[in-house]
């Protein structure tokens, strides 16, 4: 049993097989990790700051001890929840309730060169499993994330403005976001971009995200040779007109889903706090001032998918001063009760089949042009609109 570690230069922590570093309940020990903040030690239960050339490795398990005090405290603080950009309380100021009670991560690289992680178990994380921010040339595989479906806010892996990034054979269930890729809310900063993720299955979570926080933009991401089962969402790309940048140039193959509610899902709606109203393809929506912030969702490439058990086949909403471009899907085989909505975007679509119990399989808004013999509006005006 430990308090929080810090990595230095140059350092391993090795977890030799059978081993396990677990979390102590003390809270005092700990600090709230919060994106807004500069990184800092006791944040996370191993973090490594401002340093190179760093590693977790072995066949070993850390255990963030969550169950002890940091999940009942989330429960009892969502109870007290309201609707709207509230915090908490006066003891978490500035923390909107969307994002979690406050509190220290498992695993934290800030501002890390070259560094990674290898063949660990990590659970019971007290929030956010793996953190890497504002980090470069890290390599991530052979990791297997568990956290119960009912933890609050227990994302696997984080990435947030971080660059050439490399994951693969990952295991994750979690009761969060299995992956989130993000680049900032409103702050000055690097974009996320050269990530790679590939052969690995998500299990109980809510799928793998791009977004919410994308206002310093994402790009050249890459998704293959992947598997979800029952989680909540597949491929997720989402952000809002308050947080948005560029985000682009975004690849998804062989990717196989079943019992995910909502396989695919491109939006520039995100509602980020509870009680807001989701958008949907026929809900008027005039046109806004283009700013800084208005995300401009294009290049998306999405090739053999196959879902089966689905709740709905997904949403694509861009925005009509900023449609989404360039989506192209190929050889996509979806099965759900419902089907695709569409809006303000622009694409093509080729050997795709959409299998839905309940007409339509497309509900289509304004600004949809879709290139495609098998996937047409029902009513054909939209698509020429």
């Amino acid at each position: 049993m430990s308090g929080p570690l810090s990595l230095k230069n140059h350092v391993t922590l090795n977890l030799t097989k059978g081993s396990t570093l677990l979390g102590s309940s003390d809270t005092h020990l700990f600090h709230w990790a919060f994106l807004g903040n500069p990184a800092q030690p006791g944040e996370a239960l191993v973090s490594a700051i401002d340093v190179q050339d760093v590693a977790i490795t072995g066949q070993g398990h850390i255990d963030g001890n969550g169950a002890a005090v940091w999940w009942p405290q989330a429960v009892q603080a969502h109870k007290t929840q309201t609707s709207g950009p509230l915090p908490y309380g006066p003891d978490y100021p500035g923390v909107p309730a969307a994002n979690g009670l406050p509190r220290p991560w498992l695993i934290e690289f800030s501002h890390v060169q070259h560094g990674g992680i290898s063949g660990i178990t990590a659970s019971n994380s007290p929030m956010w499993t793996v953190v890497v921010r504002e980090s470069s040339q890290i390599g991530i595989d052979h990791l297997t994330i568990r956290n119960p479906a009912s933890s609050r806010n227990t994302d696997g892996i984080d990435l947030v403005s971080s660059n050439h990034i490399a994951m693969s054979n990952l295991d994750i269930a979690t009761g969060d976001d299995n992956i989130a890729i993000k680049s900032g809310l409103t702050q000055p900063g690097r974009a996320a971009s050269d990530i790679s993720i590939t052969q690995s299955r998500f299990g109980v979570g809510h799928g793998l995200s791009i977004g919410s926080e994308l206002a310093n933009g994402a790009h050249h991401i890459r998704i293959s040779d992947v598997s979800f089962q029952n989680t909540l969402s597949g491929l997720r790309i989402k952000s809002g007109r308050d947080r948005g940048g560029d985000i682009g140039r975004i690849s998804a193959e062989h990717v196989m889903m079943d019992h995910v509610r909502v396989p695919l899902s491109i939006s520039d709606y995100y509602v980020g706090q509870p009680g807001g109203t989701q958008q949907t393809a026929l809900m008027a929506d005039p046109a806004a001032p283009v700013t800084s912030t208005t995300p401009h969702i294009h290049d998306v490439t999405i090739t053999d998918l196959t879902a089966t058990n689905a709740e709905t086949v997904g949403v694509v909403l861009g925005l009509p001063e900023a449609p989404i471009g360039r989506l192209i899907l190929r050889n996509i085989r979806l099965s759900a009760r419902k089907g695709l909505q569409l809006s303000h975007v622009r694409g093509s679509a080729s050997g795709s089949t959409l299998t839905v119990q309940t007409s339509p399989v497309l509900k289509c808004g304004p600004g949809v042009h879709i290139d495609s013999s098998e996937l047409r509006c029902p009513d054909e005006r939209s698509v020429h609109e």
